[in-house]
């Protein structure tokens, strides 16, 4: 054990690791993650408890290491967002200080499938050729993966203040879906029993990526910058722990190569879907065919609350976790038999919030764990949970009572989605115990516009 630490502190001391660490991370939220304990992952994101941890230069990976050193700092992240200040926990929520997003899509897959992984990124990059994109792209072997890249200056400052997650999420998606078919066809050739081919968009506000030359969470290998044109040659010899091979150049880039790409892409998509590549294993999911317990008022709540924040901030894998979140506060607020204010005041005491956001949507509050994700009672809320626990109870129809649910929330003044009261009295009571309400609304909508 403790020549494997020794190694680990060894590698980030070297002059080049300190440096590139910091060219990465400047601008960024850090997250750092330690040596697991028992199978759980151990993040730390904080300086203290309410400023962000940042890398500016070299020697603030000396602090980290100084300051977790006993923990064993193992793999150093970035966000995807890059900010315009980070002193306090208030500037991780307030999107008007993201200034870029870098795009990037994620390339997943098995060590015994590099060549595929490998020639899925070369479609990718392909593709960026065909929208006038290539002197910007770079590539970093992530471990079982690699990201492309897109650099974010290669995008106009005018273009980014439409919104930079926007910007970001778009760019990525409309790649993927020009890609597809190519992309499918390589996922169709995996053959791994674990960590089959995948390709997919992963931006949103809480994305992190692996830093240059950064170490894998598992493995003993480097995060090592590949050049796009010598990917052909890339093979796992390049990641060696104590010879490792990056390409120095990889913050490259020619201004405004990206805008008319990003044009394109802010045009063409306007929804909020993901695509993901992949050929899924069919097993058998009679739960999902047949579900055969009726929706609940926790579904309900859970399902506006979701449409709720989506209205009001924009981001689908944090409504999801939000309103997950709320339904599960007002169930335990029920259970208890208490009102919603004690038990908002309850509830906050039982979470640790050393390592959490604070978030406030209208006059409610909530928390978002070190992850991203919200949380309560020390449990995260993944996007995962509530396709799991709300909308597998819908059946097939969940994206008919989602689009509903939308319609139906907007039919209200903004002022009463930011108030907790006047929206669980207002939005929430007079569909509370027949969701069907919420498509006779939408049906009725439609008769009107025709």
């Amino acid at each position: 054990m403790q020549k494997s630490v020794e190694k680990v502190f060894k590698h980030y001391l070297r002059e080049e690791v300190e440096s590139e660490i910091a060219k990465f991370c400047r601008g960024r939220w850090v997250a750092v993650e330690c040596v697991s304990r028992g199978g759980r992952r151990i993040f730390h994101r904080y300086w203290d408890k309410d400023t962000p941890l940042t890398i500016s230069e070299p020697a603030d990976l000396k602090k980290i290491l100084n300051k977790y050193g006993k923990m064993v700092p193992r793999t150093i992240y970035g966000s995807a967002n890059i900010y315009r200040k980070l002193s306090s926990k208030h500037d991780l929520t307030n999107e008007d200080n993201i200034l870029y997003a870098t795009p990037s899509w994620d390339v997943d897959g098995s060590l015994d499938e590099i060549d595929l992984i490998k020639e899925a990124a070369e479609i990718l990059l392909d593709e960026l050729r065909k929208n006038g994109v290539e002197k910007s792209v770079y590539l970093i072997w992530s471990g079982r993966g690699i990201h492309v890249h897109l650099n974010e200056r290669a995008i106009g400052d005018e273009i980014w203040k439409r919104g930079a997650l926007r910007v970001s999420y778009s760019i990525v998606e409309y790649i993927l879906r020009n890609a597809k078919d190519r992309l499918l066809k390589v996922c169709e050739r995996s053959r791994a029993s674990e960590r089959r081919l995948k390709v997919e968009n992963i931006m949103d506000i809480q994305r992190v990526f692996t830093a240059p030359l950064s170490l894998h969470r598992e493995l003993d290998i480097v995060a090592v910058t590949v050049n796009p044109d010598e990917l052909r040659d890339f093979d796992l010899s390049w990641t060696k722990l104590d010879d490792f091979r990056y390409w120095r150049d990889w913050n490259r880039c020619e201004e405004g190569e990206a805008d008319e790409l990003a044009l394109k892409a802010l045009e063409e998509i306007r929804g909020d879907e993901r695509m993901r590549v992949a050929i899924e294993e069919k097993k058998e999911t009679a739960q999902r065919i047949q579900p055969t317990r009726p929706i609940g008022r926790f579904q309900v709540m859970a399902l506006l609350q979701a449409a709720r924040y989506y209205i009001l901030r924009g981001d689908i894998n944090l409504a999801k976790s939000f309103g997950l979140n709320r339904a599960i506060f007002y169930a335990w607020a029920k259970k208890r038999g208490v009102t919603t204010r004690r038990a908002r005041e309850r509830a906050g005491v039982s979470v640790e919030h050393a390592e959490e956001i604070q978030e406030k949507i209208g006059d409610e509050v909530a928390f978002r764990s070190s992850r991203g994700w919200f949380a309560i009672g020390g449990q995260i809320q993944r996007p995962r949970d509530f396709d799991r626990q709300v909308a597998a109870r819908f059946g097939g129809q969940f994206d008919r009572y989602w689009n509903s649910a939308l319609e139906y929330l907007r039919n209200f003044p903004r002022e009463v989605l930011e108030s907790q009261r006047e929206f669980y009295e207002k939005v929430y009571l007079p569909v509370r115990d027949n969701p069907r309400k919420l498509l006779e609304f939408s049906e009725k909508s439609d008769d009107l516009r025709r």
